[in-house]
């Protein structure tokens, strides 16, 4: 492997064992090396491996896998990694289904992997990991041997490297496991990897909230693709769900809640969630709790301003229609918004209805999504758990 020399200050970086580098911080030039070639990188005194692409149109093109104390080939290295990924996650019993592999957070930068009943779906979106995604499809075959393989590229996310496209393997439904809930995802619909893991252990602390108080008439599940907020609302005592996307979940919904008993408590709506909301508001339509979840509202740090004015203005039009007295639950997924300014958004809107908060509960993201500090680029989810009182 070739050598790569960083600039004083990254080295610094590298020793405190930061993975990411851009070009500016590299004192080596390159230009001659290959997308995806994995490399040595010399730190102040330490050596370590990483792979680079200097094709990469934005954010970092050096990546940083472990520190250089091994004969190890890189193959062998991938190989390690994602051996020690499936004994960690092993060690979590009641988790059934789950992400194996949580990119940097498992020191394979770009690789995503989530285990299913009946899938284990794989994304991979850097060149270094690329060049072995076939060994990397062997290895899980034999790790899973029950559960059929995919390699599930999307090109949105490998364009950024410019990684070649491959004809898509084809798949038929995503069955799920998770809380004891049994999903069906429709090949059609699937967004992203297929299901949102992240925010699992949030799922179920607001079931078991919902279990030790009064039981609740209504909810309401905004943004919510397969329907797995509502259904915890209904399993933690809530009389009836409404689930609302803008996307056509509705055989997703209708089937999810026949597979959960659930029949006959939940409804699906397809609108766009702030028309809904301005619908609910009205028709004086108000619910004693509501789930608000949207995807992330920036894929840039450098649009946060932008993400949390777009926060502040959907809590703001659904505590409206909050009963006195109801919960709202606030989450996020943005990249780049703690959790200090996602409450900031609902403690402002707060303001603009008129209401006054209580801060019941705050949540992270699962066990299956590890991250170093709430300052780690891997933390990304939040939860909020508020009751609502004029």
């Amino acid at each position: 492997m070739r050598e790569i020399s960083l600039r004083e200050a990254a080295a610094r970086q590298l020793s405190q064992y930061c993975s990411s580098f851009y070009e500016r911080d590299i004192e080596t030039s390159i230009r001659s090396f290959t997308p995806g070639e994995w490399v040595i990188v010399k730190g102040k005194k330490r050596e370590f491996i990483g792979f680079i692409n200097p094709l990469v149109t934005q954010g970092p093109c050096l990546r940083v896998v472990c520190e250089k104390n091994s004969e190890r080939t890189p193959l062998e290295i991938v190989e390690y990694l994602l051996s020690k990924s499936l004994a960690k996650r092993s060690k979590y019993i009641d988790y059934k289904n789950y992400r194996l592999c949580y990119g940097d957070s498992d020191f394979l930068p770009g690789l995503i992997v989530d285990v299913f009943q009946n899938y284990v779906l794989i994304q991979i979106n850097t060149a270094g990991l690329d060049k072995y995604r076939l060994e990397i499809k062997d290895f899980l075959i034999k790790s899973y041997p029950s559960k059929k393989v995919v390699l599930f590229d999307k090109a949105e996310y490998r364009k950024n490297e410019l990684l070649p496209e491959y004809e898509v393997e084809e798949i038929s439904d995503v069955e799920i496991l998770e809380n004891d809930f049994k999903y069906s995802v429709s090949a059609k619909t699937i967004q992203k990897v297929g299901y949102y893991f992240d925010h699992r252990e949030n799922r179920l602390k607001l079931e078991n909230f919902l279990k030790r108080i009064e039981s609740l008439e209504s909810g309401v599940d905004l943004f919510s693709y397969v329907g797995s907020w509502g259904l915890h609302l209904l399993r933690g005592g809530v009389g009836k769900v409404e689930f609302v996307d803008q996307a056509d979940m509705q055989t997703n919904i209708e089937n999810n809640l026949k597979l959960n008993n659930f029949e006959g408590r939940g409804s699906f709506t397809r609108s766009d969630v702030f028309s809904y909301l301005e619908q609910c508001l009205q028709n004086n339509n108000k619910f004693d709790i509501i789930v608000s979840d949207p995807p992330a509202f920036s894929k840039s740090e450098r649009n946060v301003k932008k993400a949390l004015g777009g926060y502040e203005k959907l809590h703001t039009k659904a505590l409206k229609v909050i009963k006195d007295n109801g919960y709202y639950i606030a989450a996020s997924c943005t990249h780049g918004v703690s959790l200090e300014d996602l409450d900031r958004t609902v403690s402002n809107a707060s303001l603009n209805v008129g209401k006054t908060l209580s801060l019941l509960d705050i949540g992270v993201q699962g066990f299956d999504h590890p991250f170093e500090s709430l300052k780690s680029k891997a933390f990304y989810i939040k939860y909020l758990l508020y009751q609502v009182c004029e």
